[in-house]
């Protein structure tokens, strides 16, 4: 077995191992009452906040597939294996817990937070490596750091006043889903 076989299961792996440990920290802060230890947002949430959350993300997504259709770009995706669905998976609990949990601390406010919200996203979406001398790239590029920008919303929003990670690690996975749903409708996800 390749390496290239293994990625998406390493990566699944490691965003569930993430998600456990988070989960557990989760509810020993609701069965103690204690304070944040290791892992960040481990608050509990509303309903309403994770519902916002995943309404906002599919909107953004249903947008960019749109702007790719109206751009004549939409035939330019790059084509994935249905296994890559694990890595996407994965990749969202592993990159919500970094950018909207270590690099975004629960007590930031105003300036500071504004300035998180703009650079981090900034960087989310220069991580995933668009291609930006391509109107694909910069397309993806643009909606990436939208996601991101809702993505430090659905945290740091007043319906969830506890800044808990749930409504964020929902909302991407849910992006990663729409994501790989709009490539398999469109021909662009393989089952070889």
């Amino acid at each position: 077995m390749s390496f290239a076989t293994l990625q998406p299961f390493l990566y699944f792996l490691l965003g569930a191992v993430v998600l456990i440990a988070w989960a557990k920290e989760v509810q020993q802060r609701k069965i103690k009452a204690s304070a944040e230890g290791f892992w960040p947002g481990t608050t509990s949430s509303s309903l309403a906040s994770v519902l916002l959350s995943v309404s906002g993300i599919l909107l953004i997504t249903l947008a960019e597939s749109c702007v790719e259709i109206r751009y004549h770009v939409a035939h330019e995706q790059t084509s994935l294996a249905a296994i890559a669905l694990l890595s996407l998976l994965g990749a969202a609990v592993v990159e919500e817990i970094v950018f909207r949990g270590f690099v975004a601390p629960a007590h930031l406010t105003g300036l500071k937070l504004l300035m998180v919200v703009l650079i981090g996203s900034a960087v989310f979406a220069l991580f995933h490596g668009f291609n930006l001398s391509t109107t694909q790239g910069k397309i993806s590029f643009i909606f990436a750091f939208l996601t991101s920008v809702w993505l430090y919303f659905a945290r740091f929003n007043p319906l969830n006043s506890q800044r808990s990670l749930l409504p964020s690690l929902v909302g991407h996975c849910v992006r990663n889903l729409a994501v790989f749903g709009i490539k398999w409708a469109q021909g662009f996800i393989t089952f070889h």
